[in-house]
């Protein structure tokens, strides 16, 4: 086992020749088999967890999905009812609408009608 000391440069010429005598102390203590105050640490490859797994998937989605954003952003964008979308978007929105019946005349009379009813009836 190594002993602790007081760090006293006076026996040594420089803080080199300190180390040198610090490390032949521990090549000694090695050899007589005494073992190390502090063992060495070996790193362990270990298998990835579940949680790691998904912090990586996630962490791939958000890349991949940055970079899709970064390129839409460069494309040209339509504006359709105050959105702007881009233009496939546009073109399976204007896929989707149905078509919308030509305005029945008699329809509007009868809905006008029904607005001044109202109107008489809140006054």
């Amino acid at each position: 086992m190594l002993t602790v000391q007081k760090m006293n440069f006076n026996n040594y010429q420089s803080f080199s020749d300190y180390l040198d005598d610090l490390n032949k102390q521990k090549q000694n203590a090695q050899i007589q088999g005494k073992p190390q105050a502090y063992p060495q640490r070996t790193h362990v490859v270990v298998d990835p967890t579940d949680q790691s797994k998904a912090r990586e998937a996630l962490a791939k989605e958000q890349e991949l999905a940055s970079r899709k954003a970064e390129e839409e952003t460069k494309m040209q964008h339509y504006r359709i009812s105050g959105r702007y979308v881009l233009e496939n978007e546009a073109v399976s929105q204007q896929k989707q609408q149905k078509p919308t019946r030509p305005a029945d005349p008699n329809r509007i009379a009868y809905i006008q009608q029904l607005r001044k009813e109202l109107k008489l009836v809140k006054r």
